[in-house]
């Protein structure tokens, strides 16, 4: 227990009446009679106040929290009689900022539930749990506090911000209605019969029906589109590369939330969406598959995948891809590379996967190079780095020209652009545009 500022308040009132009584020599008897008041009426306030055992308190049972974004988590307190209640979650530390707790303060009414919430931003994907709810009761006539713990536990699982989705579907649509009628060849090589139509001028010629057109007595073309349920493989680096950050999340980071929403729009065009999770060794391996338990799925394999600080085994995780995915299809991999022997060790890998599939490679720019070149300060040792810095940029650049001279596409982007490009690379690889 404790006394609040309403207490300290009617103490304080007595000195007055001290100061008055001072001439008349009446201070001891004005002092104690004072101070017996303030104890009386604090001890009334006690006894008034029930125990904290009198409260019910409940977690919302929603446990899904989205990284890197405001969210407001709920509890519950039911009770008797009409009380004045101060609630303080027990928040896992550094892995997350309090935003705002000024809902955590209010008076909870018989009856119906009172709602104590606060808003925080996790930093961290994983499953953390959030063990006690502390809090106190303050009195009747507000000269006292009860306070209580409650143990509470429960685990919330942070996962990956997916608000974009929407935004990204609306841009596939887009691109699908770009296309028009136009029948389009996939870049995977398949395509599926669609029907018959008449020839037009500036259609190709090689796609005219012959037995058809001397049948009807004209231009007849068959029609083709795109095969549907082709294999399109979500490779994620979780090595010691992807563990840097970039404007305050890791690159692995952006790659999870990538890979979701690269695999819901290669769902939505008809395709069949896999992941690999690998560094030293493969995390996690997911057969191409649609549909919402496939989604969920996904989700629960990258909501708390976490980088390590070693270079990665590309060649074990694709040997590993390739043993389990036999038919031909599209691979993303998310990747990055800081030395030129890292890069060299990469080419050397994914010549294995062009032989059978289509790698697509896609990086995140060097945030730190474009810091160092835009520095304004002129000193010996900023001159020496801006000469590292454009040194490696044109090694970087090197590199990722001989990926695409090798057929190997290979795309760098901003961080903040990371998901469109890799969309946008599905689109164009897909429709062959």
């Amino acid at each position: 227990m404790s006394v609040t500022k309403r207490f300290v308040f009617l103490v304080c009132l007595g000195l007055p009446f001290l100061v008055i009584s001072l001439p008349f020599g009446l201070y001891g008897p004005v002092f104690l009679i004072h101070n017996a008041v303030c104890l009386g009426l604090l001890t009334l306030d006690f006894c008034l106040t029930p125990a904290a055992g009198c409260l019910e308190i409940e977690r919302d049972p929603e446990d899904k929290l989205v990284f890197k974004a405001e969210n407001t988590l709920t509890l519950y307190v039911r009770t008797q009689r009409h009380l004045f209640v101060t609630l303080k979650d027990e928040i896992p530390d550094w892995h997350f900022t309090l935003l705002d707790d000024s809902h955590m303060t209010r008076a909870a009414e018989p009856g119906e539930p009172a709602a104590f919430s606060y808003t925080l931003l996790p930093s961290k994907r994983g499953a953390f749990v959030f063990p006690h709810v502390y809090g106190y009761i303050t009195g009747s006539l507000g000269l006292c506090r009860k306070y209580f713990q409650r143990p509470l536990p429960m685990e919330y699982k942070v996962y990956p911000d997916l608000r974009d989705l929407r935004r990204y579907r609306l841009l596939t649509q887009k691109k699908m209605m770009e296309q028009g009628a136009r029948a389009v060849r996939a870049r995977l090589g398949a395509t599926e019969f669609e029907s018959l139509r008449e020839y037009a001028p500036g259609d190709d010629y090689r796609k005219i029906n012959w037995p058809v057109t001397a049948r009807e007595n004209k231009l007849i073309l068959n029609q083709y589109e795109a095969e549907k349920n082709q294999p399109v493989f979500i490779l994620i680096d979780a090595g010691l590369p992807m563990t840097y950050s970039l404007k305050g999340m890791k690159k692995l980071d952006y790659a999870v939330n990538a890979a979701l929403i690269l695999a819901d729009i290669v769902n939505q065009r008809g395709d069949n969406s896999g992941l690999m999770v690998f560094d030293t060794d493969v995390r996690s391996l997911i057969a191409p598959g649609k549909g919402e338990a496939h989604r969920h799925h996904l989700m629960e394999a990258l909501y708390h995948i976490q980088g390590v600080k070693n270079a990665s085994d590309y060649e074990g995780a694709f040997y590993a891809l390739l043993n389990r995915q036999k038919r031909r299809g599209l691979i993303f991999l998310f990747t990055d590379f800081e030395t030129l022997e890292e890069a060299r060790e990469l080419a050397a890998a994914v010549q294995m996967l062009k032989r059978r599939h289509t790698p697509i490679l896609t990086l995140m720019k060097n945030e730190s190079l474009h810091k160092i070149l835009d520095n304004p300060r002129e000193s010996l040792e900023t001159v020496f780095q801006k000469a590292m810095a454009m040194n490696f940029g044109e090694e970087r650049r090197d590199m990722i020209r001989s990926f695409n001279a090798l057929g190997i596409a290979c795309v760098e982007s901003e961080a903040e652009q990371f998901t469109l490009t890799a969309v946008n690379r599905y689109l164009a690889a897909r429709n062959n545009q």
